[in-house]
């Protein structure tokens, strides 16, 4: 490590993740944490055609070290599984429509003025870069706003 740090390439893209509805996020009814607040359980698997847009990007940085001269690439192929790495996001788009949108654009349900949705939902897609900023910011302000509703 010492002497190739300088000398060694990690090539990675995000992919949009295609919704399956086998995915699950729920209460894991017989772990707790340490304070006995029970803990997420996720389910599921990724959906094909997000694998298959995974190994055609895995391909392509493979062809682009090899073009470039690597010495040695390596990496493993994506495959089936839930990592619980991904920034799942959307199913709750905001707007000021009741009629179109599920939620105002602080995260407020349109139909129940105590009930907010917080978290990587109301991002509709993470696009070309890493949301975690966006998310943050998203809930920072809902926060705010449930924060002045008290």
């Amino acid at each position: 490590m010492r002497e190739n740090f300088n000398r060694t390439l990690h090539v990675m893209g995000p992919v949009q993740d295609i919704p399956n509805p086998e995915c699950r996020v729920q209460v894991a009814p017989n772990v707790r944490d340490r304070y006995g607040i029970p803990v997420a359980k996720l389910s599921g698997t990724t959906h094909p055609e997000t694998v298959k847009t995974a190994t055609f990007m895995y391909e392509r940085a493979r062809e682009w070290m090899e073009a470039s001269g690597a010495v040695r690439v390596w990496g493993s192929p994506p495959g089936l599984g839930l990592s619980a790495g991904q920034h799942q996001a959307g199913t709750c788009r905001m707007g000021d429509d009741p009629r179109n949108l599920r939620h105002r654009q602080v995260g407020r349900i349109h139909s129940h003025d105590n009930l907010f949705v917080v978290d990587a939902s109301l991002h509709v897609t993470n696009g070309g870069f890493n949301p975690v900023l966006t998310i943050m910011a998203l809930a920072f302000r809902c926060a705010e706003h449930i924060a002045k509703a008290l």
